[in-house]
């Protein structure tokens, strides 16, 4: 093949953008990135009191990075992930030099910074987010649903019959919705005496400023106060990779519960349902994010619609051990054929007449 792909990642979603990048290269891709500058280059001062000076002078440094990467790598097409702070002075040399160039957005494309207002330069655009694909970017040409499935490299199966340590386990960034949502289960689970746990990242950890220090104290406290139960359970710090993929071979049953932000934005399914099922877990998710997918409840997963419901799925599976697997292993067995990323950029990456 020879091709050779310019490939545009997101630092900030390290893993996600390794794992594309890798499947690329397996593809027989010849692949160039492009070095990203980093924020602390910059005087912190001039970040807070002139912001906006600050950040048009650090796209346009990054933006002259990804032109000089195309004219040393002399691309076949460019990859983009997230639209990643580009600008249409990138966009302009592309289209210029006749590059064919690619945006994936492993978010809404309308949380992507200005990828609305570029998308006209794109060749094709996909989304992990199926109402984005009401979009028409250019003439004809509409955002196409790419789910964001997962690697099995970094979530697989247990190689052993599981060794429980949770009855019940989440992952995620916490909002209203989930907030809601896990103090209720969390009341359960302590009245019920099960082993729960939930990894997060929320600001309450330890500040070394004095400035910050009594801010800081204030938040905790409220938080203590106003989800007692689920404070109890809190373990706060992220947690990804193959830390990640044991916390979910260890635990019976594993919360999903979408994000309610942004209502429209978020109605098919996060990466989390499929990362999951890649470590053929049990997954109870919220209802409502599996229409543009060929995932059923409760073949492969089991969907809950309120709290109520939920608590009594998760009374019935802790008792119901060998259905639980049984449906644990169906899903596994179904993302393993269609939903690994591998398969999901290969079949468009074909499509577009590029394999």
């Amino acid at each position: 093949m020879n091709k050779t792909v310019l490939f545009i990642g997101t630092p900030g979603i390290l893993l996600y953008s390794q794992s594309i990048k890798n499947i690329f290269q397996q593809l027989g891709f010849k692949v160039f990135e492009p070095e990203y500058p980093v924020f602390k280059d910059q005087n912190r001062l001039s970040k807070h009191f002139f912001r906006k000076q600050f950040l048009n002078n650090f796209f346009a440094k990054q933006n002259k990075l990804y032109i000089k990467a195309a004219q040393d790598c002399k691309p076949d097409f460019v990859f983009v992930i997230n639209h990643s702070r580009i600008t249409p002075l990138f966009l302009e040399y592309c289209k210029q030099n006749n590059i064919p160039v690619f945006l994936y957005c492993i978010d809404s494309i309308r949380w992507c910074d200005k990828a609305i207002e570029q998308m006209h330069f794109y060749t094709d655009i996909f989304s992990y987010e199926p109402s984005d694909c009401q979009i028409e970017f250019r003439s004809g040409k509409y955002v196409k649903f790419l789910p964001l499935g997962y690697d099995p490299a970094i979530y697989f199966p247990a190689n052993k019959v599981p060794d429980y340590k949770y009855d019940l386990c989440f992952v995620g960034r916490l909002e209203k919705r989930r907030l809601e949502i896990l103090e209720q289960i969390s009341k359960y689970a302590f009245k019920n005496k099960l082993s729960f746990i939930v990894y997060t990242s929320i600001q309450l950890r330890t500040i070394t400023s004095i400035w910050l220090a009594p801010k800081l104290l204030v938040r905790r406290l409220k938080f203590a106060l106003k989800y007692k139960y689920l404070n109890k359970f809190i373990i706060n710090k992220p947690i990804i990779g193959n830390e990640l993929t044991e916390l979910y071979h260890q635990s019976k049953i594993c919360l999903n519960i979408h994000v309610g932000t942004h209502p429209g934005m978020h109605t098919g399914p996060n990466p989390r349902t499929f990362e999951l099922l890649g470590c053929q877990a049990f997954q109870l998710i919220d209802k409502g994010h599996l229409d543009a997918t060929l995932l059923t409840s409760p073949q492969n997963l089991v969907e809950f619609s309120d709290i109520d419901t939920a608590i009594d799925k998760i009374h019935y599976y802790l008792n119901h051990e060998q259905e639980r697997r049984q449906i644990a292993k169906a899903g596994n067995e179904l993302v393993a054929g269609k939903y690994t990323l591998y398969n999901l950029i290969k079949t468009e990456l074909e499509k577009s007449h590029l394999l």
